[in-house]
């Protein structure tokens, strides 16, 4: 289904999924930590008070702890799954989870952009096909920037041609065209 009535899709893209598993890894590394302190000082033969009000602090603070990680974890992933970007034959639209409960939609005409790059910075992106797209476009509106996507060589490549497509037909409406 399109965004708008008379507007055809033409690409929708997310982050690559290899950035989506970069945060998991850390969300497991995060996990294990606690049991490997516990691990390190036992192997260490540290003397740990084993009262009442220390056991009761270790499970407050573990409770805690947990859930910043869980709270990570969970923004991660609408991080990832609601950041899209969609090209359409006549809007870029960016719409961007910024944090839980804040939502940016940015909508700017095809017919306004300036300058397209794409920029793959280092060797995993290198290896694994993926960066930024920046965006640029007339007015006072900041660039739009897809980030951390896949193929954005082929991303570029799909907005100059759409940008060229809807000039063409800019053209051939207007009566200066001719």
């Amino acid at each position: 289904m399109s965004l708008f009535i008379h507007d055809h899709t033409i690409l929708k893209v997310r982050r690559h999924p290899l950035t989506f598993f970069m945060q998991i890894i850390i969300f497991l590394i995060l996990l294990s930590l606690p049991s490997l302190l516990d691990l390190g000082l036992k192997i260490i033969d540290y003397p740990i008070p084993d009262d009442e009000i220390v056991q009761y602090f270790r499970k407050l603070i573990g409770t805690i702890y947990y859930l910043y990680i869980f709270l990570f974890i969970l923004y991660s992933f609408f991080d990832y799954f609601l950041d899209v970007w969609i090209v359409t034959d006549r809007y870029i639209i960016d719409i961007e989870q910024r944090a839980l409960f804040f939502r940016s939609i940015v909508k700017q005409e095809i017919i306004r952009i300036q300058d397209v790059t794409a920029e793959v910075r280092g060797i995993i992106p290198t290896l694994f096909n993926y960066g930024d797209v920046h965006i640029q476009t007339a007015g006072a509106l900041e660039r739009i920037v897809f980030h951390k996507v896949p193929n954005p060589n082929g991303v570029v490549s799909v907005v100059l041609k759409t940008l060229e497509e809807q000039q063409k037909k800019m053209g051939a409406a207007s009566p200066m065209g001719h």
